[in-house]
């Protein structure tokens, strides 16, 4: 009996499962053996999750380190905004020189993978899925080793952008704010782990608690490099439900399905993301923390990334970009929407621009100063960086910033207060287009309305001679830089159609590609 039961065993196929195998690298060049003990994971994603990518650019690395050392995590995957319960994972150690080899993977599942080398997790851009056809893959997985002179890095701009509108249908005016923030690192071999905290407005009605589900309306946020080519995939049904954190964008979407297939979100498809030279940053994590507050409506975003080293002669450089809303009541159009900055890192240049019917004031403390330049009074009051300062701000020092409405302004508000009907207004400049219109326009031409695009360009050159233009490729590395500025340019003002710049910009891509891949200049 014995002897048929281990025949009948042996007769049996067994379940077929996947394997990966692969390599991480020093994308910097560094030498290809590991410096410490690392490890590699891959996790199975329930069919619900967000795409992988969207998750690292939330809450992860506590998650994952918990899974690795079999404890229970003290964060959640994906939270505050999708949570995510991981269906399996199998994890292993790196060899010496980088290599790896997995088992026993599921199959037909939607595979996470990331590699953990010193106190970072490094996650590889796409997802995987194994199939009994195709049971096994082969992945390279870059990663930059960690120790740069956190002293030398440099904020090389923050700009700030406000615009705002006055809305009968609203009790409030809303006030929306950018913020870009450029990060550099000099040092040629070794990337650095830096940290930004951004106090953020959160818009009359709602609460800390209940923005994160509003990410895609009421709130936005990324973080790129210049490390990589970024993922620029044509439109399609990944498009809509793409960098929502499986919210559909709060209020103005419907939740997305994900399905049992592989996803990618393309980095060109993200709201803010206007910078076709900038891919996403995996790597650390960004944490929503809720302050206590009377009011409950005290939120911070906290930023841990890391910032590549330099690369082609240029600083390595980190991009954090935020959009969030406040608003003032018309029930008291005199109040200010007031916030504080304070960075661990000298900032070069700070500049700003806000519309025509708000006003703005930005005190540095204790250094009886203005954080800016005198504005100018044309159109936009664009503020330009303190010619008295050098940094315009230093390490640790504080920024009080305040924002409030115009008198003309002002008075509109209490007539919607009032229940007074304005007078017809002559059409006129509504806010920094650069900031508030296109976001929204992106957003609309995400979730379907692909037809407003055809209102932004009224100008257009003779097609002959656009078509002449873009038929030229660069000839070098350097030309495509000044070519891909040159494209942005032309499009902000609204000298090219959407089309027409969308396939030049992968174009130019394509070329930046190509000479990377064969090192040339």
């Amino acid at each position: 009996m014995t002897r048929l039961l281990l025949l009948l065993l042996l007769a049996s196929p067994l379940a077929a499962q996947g394997v990966l195998k692969g390599h991480v690298f020093d994308a910097a060049g560094g030498s290809e053996y590991l410096d410490d003990p690392a490890a590699i994971m891959v996790v199975a994603l329930p069919d619900t999750s967000p795409p992988f990518n969207e998750l690292t650019a939330a809450e992860w690395q506590e998650p994952f380190n918990a899974m690795l050392q079999g404890r229970e995590p003290t964060a959640r995957l994906g939270a505050p905004y999708s949570e995510v319960v991981p269906a399996s994972f199998v994890s292993a150690e790196l060899q010496g020189d980088g290599s790896f080899e997995l088992n026993e993977l599921p199959l037909a599942s939607r595979l996470a993978v990331a590699v953990r080398i010193g106190e970072l997790w490094w996650p590889l851009r796409e997802e995987l899925y194994l199939t009994e056809a195709n049971p096994g893959a082969e992945v390279q997985i870059p990663y930059y080793r960690l120790g740069a002179d956190p002293a030398d890095v440099r904020i090389a701009r923050w700009k700030l952008e406000a615009g705002a509108a006055l809305r009968d249908d609203l009790r409030y005016a809303p006030v929306s704010v950018q913020e870009t923030i450029t990060l550099t690192n000099p040092n040629p071999d070794l990337a650095v782990l830096v940290t930004i905290e951004l106090d953020i407005m959160v818009a009359p009605g709602l609460s800390a608690m209940t923005l994160p589900p509003m990410y895609g309306s009421q709130l936005l946020y990324m973080q790129g490099w210049n490390a990589a080519p970024p993922v620029d995939l044509p439109v399609g049904a990944g498009s809509v439900t793409a960098w929502t954190f499986g919210t559909g964008g709060g209020m103005h979407g419907g939740q997305p399905e994900f399905g049992n297939r592989p996803h990618v979100s393309a980095d060109s498809w993200h709201m803010l993301n206007r910078d076709p030279m900038l891919s996403m940053v995996g790597a650390g994590e960004t944490q929503y923390r809720v302050n206590a507050s009377p009011s409950g409506r005290s939120a911070t975003l906290i930023f841990n990334r890391p910032i590549p080293p330099a690369r082609d002669g240029l600083p390595g450089a980190l991009t954090i970009r935020v959009l969030h809303k406040g608003g003032v009541l018309h029930l008291s159009p005199d109040s200010k929407l007031m916030f504080n900055r304070r960075f661990d890192y000298e900032v070069t240049v700070a500049d700003a621009q806000i519309n025509a019917m708000l006003t703005m004031s930005a005190l540095v403390e204790d250094a009886h100063r203005g954080l800016y330049g005198a504005p100018g009074t044309e159109g936009h009051p664009v503020y330009p960086s303190n010619p008295a300062a050098s940094p315009n701000l230093a390490s640790g020092q504080l920024v009080r910033i305040a924002l409030g409405f115009t008198q003309q302004a002002r008075t509109e508000m209490a007539r919607f207060e009032n229940g007074v009907a304005l007078p017809d207004q002559p059409a006129g400049p509504q806010g920094p287009r650069l900031d508030v219109s296109k976001i929204f326009m992106a957003l609309a031409f995400v979730f379907g309305l692909a037809f407003l695009g055809a209102l932004v360009a009224t100008v257009r050159k003779p097609r002959d001679e656009q078509l002449r233009r873009l038929a030229a490729l660069p000839a070098n590395r350097a030309e495509v830089l000044a070519a891909v500025n040159a494209l942005e340019s032309e499009y902000k003002q609204g000298g090219l159609p959407a089309r027409a710049y969308q396939d030049q910009r992968q174009r130019l891509m394509n070329r930046l590609v190509e000479f990377d891949s064969r090192g040339a200049d």
